[in-house]
């Protein structure tokens, strides 16, 4: 192959290349662009010859502080060096004003003796930076998995024992007060085996809504068992805490479980609680909260009581 024919190849490859292209001289003016560039920005190459390459870049990049803040500084940093391995991500400004995240890679294209000339390949990421969106959601999910109940949407026993763990530490070191209720749904085997856990489960959303809309944006309610659920309220002592408790119970009380359209079941749940005191461990807190739920279901359920009794 000669050197017109190599020529006309590279020219070939270039006005074919998926990827944009574009040649801009030691001032950064852009003197060639491929039809992949014109495309991608938008513009005709009679638009764009001659402008600075940062035209089709956002105001915003040319005018940020921190290096790099343009493609103009990106290439004349490198002039002294080689910079055939350079990369770099950019957004590139369309004409309507849309901006496409792109990789750039350039390299100098110049002869020895000639005019000092770059080029710089330009590549649109939008999809693999969709990907990386998607992973990132996706590993969100999991981690929120992985300290959520999947039917209720509380946080799992995990989470709760996490969360409690937190707010002894808070009653110790700022001298706080806090309460631990556990809470169980009574007869809720008796629920299951009669209508059916599809019906259970119908029943654990409703009451995990309710206990939500019962409780305050800084108190913690998981779902910590089959039944069961762990309720933290801080910065409440023990006679708030026996208000809040009662209006759960109420609300669960009051609320019509539907199952069909004209049945519905009357639920209702027993409490126990107890103060969380500063040198508690999760464990020994949620075992006398436990006792105090035990004696609850003995008096009959749907009720409260507190360890120690008051």
């Amino acid at each position: 192959m000669n050197e017109i024919q190599t020529l006309k190849t590279s020219q070939e490859i270039v006005v074919n290349s998926i990827d944009a292209i574009v040649v801009v001289d030691e001032d950064t003016k852009i003197s060639y662009v491929n039809p992949a560039l014109e495309r991608l920005s938008e513009y005709e190459f009679r638009n764009l010859k001659n402008k600075q390459l940062s035209f089709i870049l956002p105001r915003e990049i040319i005018n940020a502080q921190s290096f790099p803040s343009s493609v103009d500084r990106f290439l004349l940093t490198h002039k002294e060096e080689s910079t055939k391995d350079s990369f770099q991500e950019f957004e590139l400004e369309t004409k309507t004003g849309q901006k496409i995240p792109i990789e750039i890679r350039v390299f100098q294209i110049s002869p020895d003796g000639e005019k000092l000339q770059f080029a710089a390949i330009i590549r649109d990421i939008r999809e693999r930076k969709r990907m990386e969106e998607e992973r990132q959601l996706l590993i969100s999910s999991l981690k929120k998995l992985a300290y959520m109940d999947e039917l209720t949407l509380l946080p799992n026993r995990r989470s709760f024992y996490d969360s409690l763990q937190k707010s002894i530490a808070i009653v110790k070191r700022r001298k706080r007060e806090a309460v631990l209720g556990v809470i169980d749904i009574d007869h809720f085997k008796q629920i299951n085996d009669t209508y059916g856990h599809d019906v259970g489960d119908l029943v654990l959303k409703n009451i995990s809504i309710i206990f939500n809309e019962s409780l305050r944006e800084e108190d913690t309610i998981g779902r910590v068992g089959g039944e069961e659920f762990g309720c933290i309220l801080p910065d409440t002592n023990v006679e708030g805490a026996k208000i809040v408790f009662e209006r759960m119970l109420d609300s669960v009380r009051r609320h019509r479980f539907f199952v069909m359209d004209n049945f519905y079941l009357n639920v209702t749940i027993s409490l126990g609680f107890t103060k969380i005191h500063p040198n508690q461990e999760p464990e020994e807190a949620i075992k006398l909260a436990d006792i105090a739920l035990y004696q609850a279901k003995s008096n009959g359920r749907d009720c409260i009581q507190s360890y120690p009794e008051t």
